[in-house]
């Protein structure tokens, strides 16, 4: 129901012209995968639309890009970024210096501050995610056409996270997605807003998931503070 009703919304016009009918064979493919193995998906938590993600020996899986909701911004004191936007003030400023001395309140307790940059320490790429379009156009489609994402940890709204399931088995990109523990959107109506950027509620994650998250990110080799540059929305470590 989720996915006909986005149907008429911008996200699912473009998914419709920009996947389905361009890429009709790896469309049929991810579906018939998605159909044979969403009863087997943990509904509670960190779920996957592919297989699920692994350590490697040496760490971190090969091309990783971690989502983290607009949503998490703190709002008291405000995140000096603004909101609904794929901005960090934070992440921008030590990519251009390793020195961030004087960061402004808000990022000292902020979730995408302290995971964004464990995750760019490790080699992932970055992205705060704001709507489903923009994540169509700056994750999805680059990782079914160029490759440039193979694998994702993705913090999502429980409530989102069965068509998203669909999406990343059409694009071939492997996930788990993380739930928030409150804040989080939980009816279409909700969602919908959020997408177009109005969310008044800062989302968190459970405790679980956001040990879950730090040590998957832990376990990669340690490479000390990576240099990074931000491409069109998303952070990239140098070398990608």
């Amino acid at each position: 129901m989720f996915c006909i009703r986005s149907l008429w919304y911008e996200y699912g016009i473009s998914f419709l012209r920009r996947v389905v009918l361009r890429h009709p064979l790896p469309t049929l493919r991810g579906i018939r995968h998605y159909l044979r193995n969403r009863d087997t998906q943990d509904e509670a938590c960190a779920g996957s639309s592919n297989a699920p993600l692994s350590r490697s020996p040496h760490g971190i899986p090969h091309r990783t890009v971690v989502g983290l909701g607009f949503c998490l911004k703190p709002l008291d004191p405000e995140c000096p970024s603004g909101r609904a936007n794929h901005l960090c003030e934070y992440l921008e400023r030590l990519g251009a210096s390793e020195k961030h001395d004087g960061s402004p309140t808000a990022c000292g307790a902020c979730q995408i501050r302290e995971l964004g940059q464990t995750a760019l320490d490790k080699g992932c790429a970055v992205y705060v995610m704001t709507s489903a379009r923009d994540i169509l156009f700056d994750v999805l489609l680059p990782a079914l056409e160029e490759r440039r994402f193979e694998n994702a940890m993705l913090a999502l709204c429980q409530y989102s996270f069965e068509p998203f399931r669909i999406a990343l088995a059409v694009v071939g990109l492997k996930a788990r997605l993380f739930s928030f523990q409150s804040g989080d959107c939980k009816d279409y109506q909700t969602w919908l807003l959020a997408d177009r950027g109005i969310k008044h509620e800062q989302t968190c994650f459970t405790s679980s998931h956001l040990v879950e998250l730090n040590e998957f990110l832990a376990s990669g080799s340690e490479s000390g503070p990576a240099r990074f540059g931000k491409v069109g929305n998303v952070f990239f470590p140098e070398g990608w």
